[in-house]
């Protein structure tokens, strides 16, 4: 573990033993893993779910959202619901051809419409212990962390991104621009 002062490691600790704690209340299950449909695949409502949440999403970008789903496997489920009609593959004209996203169809924004009353049902559920100032409390601190997820996912890509551009200049012009 990289060094970390004593607050952090206590927060840390923390942090953990909340996890623990709502994991035995059931409070860590993904509200998405509760999709439900008659006709679709859990995976499959979830993949649905994210494209609603997302609109336009390339297809390696939607593996990794569904928890690292192996490529053939998620070319079958795109499959499933591009023959049902409920996304669409779109490839990357000016780019990349091989570059595919997927959309949601018309059914499909239906079918995610009641999705979504699942997610929000099960979130209620989760939210209804606490009360007015304290659920707001709670989503304040939430929309704070997830902002400076953001940043910092920004940064890590700003350096990914930099470090690619690096590697692709040929040697000679970064020995010459050093001398």
């Amino acid at each position: 573990m990289t060094e970390l002062s004593v607050d952090v490691r206590v927060q840390v600790a923390r942090w953990r033993n909340l996890l623990v704690d709502a994991a035995r209340c059931d409070a860590l299950a993904s509200p998405l893993a509760a999709l439900t449909h008659p006709h679709w695949e859990p995976m499959e409502l979830q993949a649905l779910w994210w494209l609603r949440a997302e609109s336009l999403l390339p297809v390696g970008v939607l593996a990794t959202r569904l928890g690292g789903l192996a490529m053939p496997r998620l070319s079958r489920l795109v499959d499933r619901l591009e023959d049902g009609g409920l996304v669409s593959r779109e490839r990357s004209v000016r780019h990349d051809r091989r570059r595919v996203r997927v959309r949601l169809t018309d059914a499909g924004r239906a079918l995610t419409d009641e999705l979504n009353a699942q997610v929000q049902e099960r979130m209620a559920k989760l939210l209804s212990p606490l009360q007015g100032e304290t659920r707001s409390a709670l989503m304040d601190i939430l929309e704070l962390w997830v902002q400076a997820l953001t940043v910092q996912a920004r940064t890590a890509e700003e350096v990914a991104e930099e470090t690619a551009e690096l590697a692709s200049v040929p040697d000679e012009l970064l020995r010459a621009s050093a001398a």
